[in-house]
C-alpha cells in the first residue's frame, strides 16, 4: 500500500488497483484548464550514490515550471518507489496533485529514502491509476485537461507485487485515452545510469510493452546530467501545457544529455 507523505491533504482517494493518492480539492481550482504533471522517481538502494543530486533535480524541475507563463495551469504530483523490508512494494507520495504555487522546496529535502528493490511496474501503474481517477473527477466537473507522466529509474523491475505484466499498464494507459478524460497524454520513461546496452534494451522493451511514448537516456547520473534532466522536464511540461486546447499532444522535446 502506498505511503502518503504530502504536507497538505484535501482528499484521499483509492484507485481501482487499490493504490492511494491525495489531491487538492477541486473547489480550490481557479482556472478552467490544467496540465496534470506526474513525476515518478526511483528510490531503490542503488539511488543512494546520487540521492542529493536527484532531490535537487526534483526541486529545480518544480522551480523551472513555476517560471512558465502557464504556471497557474499546472497540477503537479511527485512519487518515489522502492521495496521495503520483507519485499513489500512501496510507492511513497511525496506530495499529491497540487497547485504548483503551493509547492514548497522544503518538501523535497531528504524526500528520498534509498533502499530495497525496484517495483517499476507497480509505480508506473500507480501513476496511471491516479491520473485516471483524478482526471475523471476533473472531467466530470468540466475542466479541460491534458497530462504528462515521467517515470525515472536506474534499474530493472524486480519487486512489484500488484502488477506482474507490463501489458496491464498498457491497457490502463489505453483506458485513459479511450475514455477521453484528458485531451492528450504523454508518457516518458527516463533511464538513469543506463550506459549499459543490456539495460538500455530492457528499458526500450519495457517502454514498448507498457505502451509508453518515449524512452529518454541520460547516461551516468552526474549532477550535471541531472541538472539537464530538470531542464528537459520543465521544457516538456511547458510544451504539453501549451498544446492544451489543440486537440493533440505536444511533440517530443529535442534535448541532448
Amino acid at each position: 500500500m502506498p505511503k502518503l507523505q504530502g504536507l497538505s491533504v484535501d482528499d484521499v482517494n483509492k484507485t481501482v488497483h487499490g493504490f492511494q493518492y491525495t489531491n487538492v480539492s477541486i473547489d480550490k481550482l481557479g482556472a478552467t484548464e490544467y496540465t496534470i504533471v506526474q513525476m515518478v522517481s526511483d528510490q531503490s538502494g542503488s539511488v543512494s550514490a546520487f540521492k542529493a543530486a536527484l532531490e535537487d533535480m526534483l526541486v529545480t524541475s518544480v522551480d523551472a515550471c513555476k517560471k512558465s507563463p502557464r504556471a497557474e495551469n499546472l497540477l503537479y504530483r511527485t512519487t518515489a518507489f522502492n521495496s521495503k523490508f520483507g519485499g513489500q512494494s512501496c510507492v511513497d507520495e511525496i506530495h499529491g496533485f497540487s497547485l504548483l504555487s503551493s509547492l514548497d522546496p522544503a518538501q523535497f529535502k531528504d524526500c528520498l529514502s534509498p533502499n530495497g528493490g525496484t517495483p517499476l511496474y507497480d509505480a508506473t501503474m500507480e501513476a496511471v491509476d491516479a491520473l485516471y481517477d483524478y482526471g475523471k473527477k476533473l472531467y466530470k466537473q468540466k475542466f479541460l485537461c491534458n497530462a504528462i507522466l515521467f517515470i525515472l529509474t536506474d534499474g530493472e523491475e524486480n519487486a512489484s507485487t500488484a502488477v506482474s505484466n507490463p501489458a496491464d499498464i498498457k491497457g490502463a494507459i489505453e483506458r485513459v485515452r479511450s475514455e477521453g478524460i484528458v485531451e492528450s497524454l504523454r508518457t516518458i520513461l527516463i533511464g538513469v545510469n543506463d550506459a549499459d546496452q543490456h539495460f538500455k534494451n530492457y528499458l526500450e522493451n519495457f517502454r514498448k510493452d507498457a505502451g509508453l511514448d518515449e524512452y529518454v537516456s541520460i547516461g551516468n547520473a552526474s549532477p550535471g546530467k541531472l541538472a539537464k534532466l530538470a531542464q528537459f522536464v520543465s521544457q516538456s511540461v511547458s510544451s504539453q501545457s501549451q498544446a492544451l486546447g489543440s486537440g493533440g499532444a505536444s511533440q517530443p522535446v529535442s534535448f541532448k544529455f
